[in-house]
């Protein structure tokens, strides 16, 4: 028994060196890049161990996107023990997505190109099943939040649904932050404040939600800066320890 755990622990040792090779193969020339024939040729193992790991590219990229989602997880488990009032709970989860993504750049782009349906329908049917927990923990965090301030009447409007809420919540963080990273020489994004750029956004999606205290009631930009400091450690952390 303690043989086949140890087996298994050098098979995760060895996959979890493949997805960084991949990453890196992605960093450097892009997404489209990606093969297992070039994933065997930049590692030690044979092709046959690369397919023991990976039955495809879009498996491995598959298994790159529960990486991410899975790390990303850690980032919002932070975020949500910030000592503050709901919408700057919610706020600490918006900027731990930021974090998130300036420190793992390569991992936040690669959870969208795995959703695809090309990808996902070459994707093995256990890490489809690993994708959809991971999916589904993340979306549990997002719901829980609107969910919690619609019973404490927080949020003062009758066309706010936990489900739309939750998907435009994500919409609008997700296409800020790639805006700014993808297209930071574009005048609608050079001419703003690289710092604040997710908060101000954040802000119109929550007062339009009609979600209290409004920002003309409360000061965010203060709350953003202190929910850097509480996500300071971890924010060292996963710099020191980066592999994208």
């Amino acid at each position: 028994m303690s043989q086949l755990s140890k087996a298994e622990q050098k098979r995760q040792a060895r996959e979890e060196e493949l997805i960084d090779l991949a990453v890196e193969i992605i960093a450097n020339e892009g997404p489209g890049s990606l093969t297992l024939e070039k994933l065997t040729s930049r590692s030690a193992y044979s092709k046959g161990t690369i397919y023991n790991h990976f039955s495809s590219k879009e498996d491995c990229l598959s298994a790159l996107c529960c990486r991410a989602v899975s790390s990303i997880m850690t980032f919002f488990q932070q975020a949500v023990e910030f000592d503050g009032n709901l919408r700057e709970k919610a706020l600490a989860i918006h900027y731990a997505y930021q974090l998130y993504s300036r420190i793992h750049p390569t991992l936040f782009q690669v959870v969208l190109i795995s959703k695809s349906p090309g990808v996902r329908d070459k994707t093995s049917d256990k890490r489809v099943e690993c994708m959809d927990l991971l999916e589904n923990q993340i979306n549990d965090v997002s719901d829980s939040m609107f969910q919690h301030a619609l019973q404490q009447g927080e949020i003062n409007n009758p066309h706010v649904s936990v489900e739309t809420a939750s998907f435009a919540n994500w919409a609008m963080s997700f296409g800020t932050l790639a805006l700014a990273s993808s297209a930071a020489e574009a005048t609608a994004v050079s001419r703003l404040d690289q710092e604040t750029i997710l908060l101000n956004n954040v802000n119109l999606l929550l007062d339009g939600m009609g979600w209290s205290p409004l920002s003309s009631e409360w000061d965010y930009c203060d709350s953003w800066k202190r929910i850097a400091e509480h996500l300071k450690p971890l924010a060292t952390h996963h710099t020191n320890n980066t592999h994208d």
